[in-house]
């Protein structure tokens, strides 16, 4: 099997013997955030950390993840994004117990993520960058053999094998070896051998990487589907913004091992509009440009004007479209074209970073 970033979690695996770092208490810790406002004490969460840490070098020196506070929503689609070395790949293995953290703790689907190490990889599947099977194994070899490892009945198996490869559409390509597979049908295979157990909660590490712009979009409307009929939470990490603008509920973006900002792309938008402000373009009729700026000036919170081409561009400390809109009416004039000059995750996620 070739080597992965992050490995497979196939139940080989699941014989982790302690090593002597205990679960810093995630219920008492619990409390103590909840009443600090920090985290809310509720069960809707299906992956949840608690001051989740991981320091490496023999001086302790390289924190590749820095007190993480995270909570994400059962059926949520979350995006989790940030620069090479952000610590990105740490968490997620720290999440499904390749890693054990160095301080703080943290819960995937209930189960703890130091204790309970074999309960979270029973009822997760994970598609790492890249994917490793065996080569020279057929596709429905390679399925039954994950199929086994999780003690699925024969009659069971066999039928969901084939449903998986039906819903990855590579139903022609059930008894062909993977060896041979192009990078989008191993990207597909990856996502049925990662669902074998029906899991609750889907890790997913860069699943569009390598593969063509119809092959991808494929892939996001898999994860969209699967989703949406069968509520399953998928933890995604990806360094497209695009896709992850377009599949994500909310998103979390870190840095250097710490969380700068999370929600949706609406609520990243308004944490900019805080900072810098709202652009506007206008465009009226009835009354010249020019008088629908000398109108618009007055309205308090307007700090820059500009006209261009007959489009007035308006500059304001905050969302003003309705003052904005009454000053033209009062000066006379009609307002045809309104926009807010919106920025999209990428442009987001360049600012919340540099800002850091």
């Amino acid at each position: 099997m070739e080597s992965t970033g992050i490995e497979s979690t196939g139940m080989e695996s699941t014989g982790i013997e302690s090593t002597g770092i205990e679960s810093t208490g995630m219920d008492s810790i619990g409390v103590e955030l909840e009443q600090n406002g920090i985290v809310r004490k509720t069960d809707e969460f299906a992956i949840e950390t608690i001051h989740l840490s991981k320091v490496f070098g023999k001086e302790n020196q390289i924190r590749a993840v820095d007190n993480l506070n995270l909570q994400v929503r059962k059926g949520e689609v979350f995006g989790f994004v940030g620069p090479n070395g952000a610590g990105k790949t740490t968490t997620m293995k720290m999440l499904i117990g390749l890693l054990e953290p160095s301080e703080g703790s943290g819960k995937v689907a209930g189960f703890d993520i130091i204790r309970e190490v074999i309960n979270i990889r029973e009822t997760t599947g994970v598609l790492p960058e890249p994917a490793g099977f065996y080569d020279n194994l057929t596709a429905r070899q390679n399925l039954r053999f994950y199929a086994k490892l999780y003690n699925i009945e024969p009659d069971i198996r066999e039928k969901r094998i084939v449903s998986l490869l039906e819903t990855v559409g590579l139903t022609r390509a059930v008894d062909q070896k993977t060896g041979g597979f192009s990078t989008g049908m191993r990207k597909r295979f990856g996502l049925a051998q990662a669902l074998i157990n029906e899991p609750s909660v889907l890790f997913l590490d860069e699943p569009t990487s390598g593969i063509d712009p119809l092959g991808a979009q494929m892939m996001r409307d898999l994860i969209k589907d699967l989703n949406r009929s069968k509520g399953v939470t998928v933890f995604l990490s990806s360094h497209s913004m695009a896709e992850v603008e377009e599949i994500c509920d909310r998103i979390a973006i870190i840095a250097r091992g710490k969380l700068l900002a999370v929600g949706s792309v609406e609520d990243l938008r308004d944490m900019i509009r805080e900072k810098e402000g709202v652009n506007y373009l206008l465009e009226v009729q009835e009354i010249p440009v020019s008088a629908a700026a000398n109108a618009v000036k007055n309205v308090e919170g307007v700090t820059a004007l500009d006209i261009r081409d007959k489009t007035l561009y308006v500059h304001t400390e905050m969302k003003l479209r309705t003052e904005i809109a009454k000053a033209v009416k009062n000066a006379g004039g009609t307002v045809s074209m309104f926009e807010e000059e919106e920025m999209n995750l990428q442009k987001l996620f360049l600012k919340i970073i540099e800002g850091a």
